[in-house]
């Protein structure tokens, strides 16, 4: 980027309601128009697409000035210019987007517009527009601004350049490794010497602990470079709850006339397939397996080329808008650095749309990919802090580029969560941005920012939309960050009732925080650059990873990884517990051992002790009692594994210095052991203690496990046949779900999931173990298309009829298609039974 040779202090505008100083590039200018369209009018010079219909231009300084006043004559055109304490693009436009104080009338609105000349261009509530400039508008928008703001504060509550950001999409690719069980950041059964289950992401856990892969109830909005939505892991039906794509400054929504599906992908830009993938690829899929595999997908596609996204204040108000009361979360896997600060409006509407927007109108959960520029995201001081990785787009050396300041406005709003990345050995990964803003982290790739040093990582594998239709090498904040939707994806599906919020702290207080807290060493010296003292980041306090007690009350957090590694089975328990969904036990089984071990200091093998249950029952509720004697409590890592090998965390290096552990662990004070409820408590319970630093050491004196046994009140199943259903057949087809429990029926509730073109053709029944049948649907609907509905006491009056009557056994649904010519197949179905 070229940088004016005389900075002038007293070029200003104002965002975020502060001022702002800015460069006015020598030789450059932004014009209104498409790179080929210049090209085609005979414009020399370097031309660079930076928005969607915007191009900057870089000339020789004395043809400037010329050849901007020719080009006014036919496109909007001005300067260009930077921010003078970091050298970031300020890429303004003909338009500002105006806040006043008061919602304001017609007639005021009228007389405000044709005082500055502006044309209203939108209108996002009774305060909030956005005006273009005109020819007549006596001042260019910089100056626009200034004037707003200081000479209407009587009327204007903020007047804002809706800026033009490109936003680099957060993916590091490594070296391919095209198995599709190598999707080590779902599970902790793959086996690698790259690979640390401390990395794992814990899904298959969290799946278990649900009897399901999340709900289809619950929608993942993302925003990126498109998704190809014919792609085979995301072939079900009602896969997508919607789509979008921009073109231009109008947003195309699915349900629009001129909505063309095959514009949501567009060959070379397959990185918003990738994210969709890692949030939702099917259980069933012919390729890929997402973390949240039976939750919806609402993806919006940005316009974009080679160099980024082109997004805009004004287009993110539409997406806001547009996915207002349709999703549960948002990703988005893209950003900038040093700086990321989008309008007032934006943040205001991004703060209200968490706190009572989305599908629910409990607010959406925001998530933004950190950066791979291994810098801070939020830090003002005296060191120059590289911010990229100092190649140009060719792969020659040139220097990186520094900055002392660092700004993501969105840091500060409650709902947002920024996602760093952590290497398959569970290490922080190289490229991984860092510092205060920084919510939590999560599995993904690991590279060198600057290209000089192997690492230790393996990639992800998730969807692609090129051939052979997945990717083992995605990565980056990219794909932590749909990782961490899929996520809450899964809490929202064990918990409806949570709010956004909510959603965060469950994330937040459950996250992973045995981690690897391994630094990397200074980027070597090369023939091309002999002396690298510039690589210094992570610059203090953020120079170490260790987790601190900030005062905050969903614990110790972490400059490296926020509140720690996102662990789904460990949230989907709170949320479980949260929802209180516990079992009720029926007796109880303790029994207590007394080994007197010593722990070895600084050895992360340390000890394993076992208690063996011979009473049969399943688990309930599980409790610990637990002696220790240490002189150093947050060297100590502790854990619990089940007879059937499910892993739970007590504790992990918390306690600092303090001595001695004499606690009872259970469900209120460690949510992890929720993840043994349902299973059996007969077999080997064992403890494993191990030391994590250096000096102090200690004894495993005693320990007690309590477990209380008993039937759950609750009982979920689902079969997913994908069944044809025959055509004209009164016979039709027939599924089970076996119920293994006792107990009598108090409630139940049957979800279906039927692709089919004419439902009026269709019957369908339940029967019981007893032999009762209820009918769910007899004929009706006529020419509609599916059956997709949940039946229960409120719209199926006979189900009443089974109240009291056995659960154990095996419940039927039939399905017969009695009249021809139109088909279908039985795609899903579950039962949710509540029992005495």
């Amino acid at each position: 980027m070229a940088t004016a040779t005389n900075p002038s202090p007293g070029l200003y505008t104002y965002r975020n309601g502060k001022k702002v100083y800015l460069n006015k590039e020598p030789d450059q200018f932004v014009i209104r128009e498409k790179p080929e369209e210049l090209t085609k009018k005979g414009i020399r010079g370097n031309l660079e697409r930076v928005s969607s219909s915007s191009t900057r231009v870089t000339v020789n300084r004395e043809e400037l000035n010329p050849l901007m006043d020719e080009l006014r004559k036919e496109a909007v055109t001005h300067h260009a210019y930077t921010q003078q304490d970091n050298d970031a693009e300020f890429l303004i436009t003909d338009r500002v987007m105006v806040t006043f104080k008061q919602p304001v009338s017609n007639e005021i609105l009228s007389q405000f517009m044709a005082k500055y000349a502006l044309i209203l261009r939108d209108k996002y509530s009774d305060k909030e527009y956005l005006f273009q400039l005109t020819d007549q508008t006596s001042m260019n928008p910089v100056k626009l601004v200034v004037q707003i703001n200081e000479t209407e504060s009587a009327l204007v509550e903020s007047c804002e350049h809706d800026l033009n950001k490109r936003m680099t999409v957060s993916t590091v690719n490594v070296p391919a490794d095209a198995k599709y069980l190598q999707q080590w950041h779902l599970h902790t059964k793959f086996t690698s010497p790259a690979f640390d289950t401390r990395a794992s992401a814990n899904c298959e856990a969290a799946w278990n602990l649900l009897n399901h892969f999340g709900s289809s109830d619950v929608v993942i909005a993302i925003s990126d470079d498109g998704c190809k939505i014919d792609h085979s892991d995301f072939d079900s039906p009602n896969k997508f709850a919607q789509w979008g794509y921009f073109q231009g400054n109008t947003l195309v929504q699915r349900d629009s006339v001129s909505a063309d599906p095959l514009k949501m992908y567009q060959s070379g830009a397959d990185h918003g397939t990738c994210c969709s993938g890692v949030i939702a690829a099917e259980i069933d899929g012919s390729l890929t397996v997402g973390a949240a595999p039976g939750c919806r997908l609402l993806p919006v596609k940005w316009e974009s080329d080679s160099t980024g996204l082109f997004v805009s204040d004004s287009k993110m108000m539409t997406l806001l808008t547009f996915i207002a009361d349709k999703a549960d979360v948002l990703s988005n896997s893209w950003g900038s650095s040093p700086e990321s600060n989008f309008s007032i409006n934006v943040v205001n509407k991004i703060g209200q749309l968490a706190q009572n927007g989305g599908r629910r109108g409990k607010g959406i959960v925001f998530l933004w990919a950190a950066g791979n520029e291994n810098c801070p995201i939020k830090y003002t001081g005296n060191l120059d802090i590289p911010y990229d990785n100092g190649y140009n787009r060719f792969g020659s050396w040139q220097g990186v580029r520094t900055a002392r300041n660092f700004r993501h406005n969105l840091t500060s709003v409650p709902g947002v969560m920024y996602v760093a990345a952590l290497a398959s050995n569970a290490q922080r990964s190289h490229y991984s941005n860092y510092g205060e803003g920084i919510s939590i982290c999560a599995p993904s790739s690991n590279s060198h920012e600057y290209w000089r040093m192997a690492v230790t990582g393996l990639g992800i594998l998730t969807t692609s939309g090129r051939s052979p239709f997945f990717d083992s090498a995605f990565g980056g904040t990219s794909s932590a960050t749909p990782l961490v939707a899929g996520i809450a994806g899964l809490i929202i599906s064990a918990n409806p009732s949570l709010s956004a919020l909510e959603v965060v702290s469950v994330l937040q207080k459950t996250a992973g925080k045995n981690l690897n807290m391994t630094s990397y060493p200074q980027t070597p010296a090369a023939s091309f650059d002999p002396t690298p003292t510039w690589d210094i980041s992570p610059v203090a306090p953020y120079n170490t990873g260790n987790f601190t007690n900030i005062g905050h009350p969903d614990g110790n957090w972490s400059g490296w990884f926020g509140f720690g590694k996102a662990d789904a089975a460990a949230a989907v328990a709170e949320a479980l517990r949260l929802a209180g969904n516990s079992p009720v036990g029926n007796s109880t089984i303790t029994k207590s051992s007394s080994p007197s071990k010593p722990i070895p200091d600084n050895n992360p093998t340390g000890i394993a002790d076992t208690i063996v249950i011979n009473n049969a029952g399943t688990v309930a509720a599980v409790k610990i009692d637990l002696d220790i004697t240490h002189t150093y409590i947050g060297d100590l890592v502790i854990g619990l594994t089940s007879p059937r090998g499910t892993p739970a965390i007590l504790h992990e290096r918390n306690g600092g210095s303090a001595k001695n552990i004499v606690k009872t662990f259970d469900l209120q004070s460690t949510p992890a052991l929720s993840r043994f409820k349902g299973e059996s408590a007969n077999g080997n319970w064992t403890l494993e203690v191990s030391d994590a630093a250096a000096i102090d050491s200690g004894t495993l004196n005693k320990w007690t496990l309590i477990i209380e046994t008993g039937s759950q009140a609750e009982i979920k199943l689902e079969d997913s046949p994908g069944t044809a259903i025959p055509d004209v057949n009164p016979a039709g087809i027939e599924r089970s779900l076996n119920v293994t429990a006792t107990g009598t029926l108090k409630e139940i509730e049957i979800a279906i999931d039927i692709t089919h073109t004419y439902i009026g053709d269709l019957i369908v029944n339940l029967v019981s173990p007893s032999g009762a049948m209820i009918n769910l649907h007899s004929r009706s609907g006529g020419d509609a298309d599916n059956i997709i509905k949940t039946f229960n006491f409120a719209n199926n009056t006979n189900l009443k009829t089974l109240v009291g009557q056995q659960v154990q056994g095996n419940w039927k649904l039939k399905v017969s298609d009695v009249v021809g010519q139109d088909v279908g197949k039985l795609n899903k179905w579950s039962l949710r039974i509540i029992k005495e």
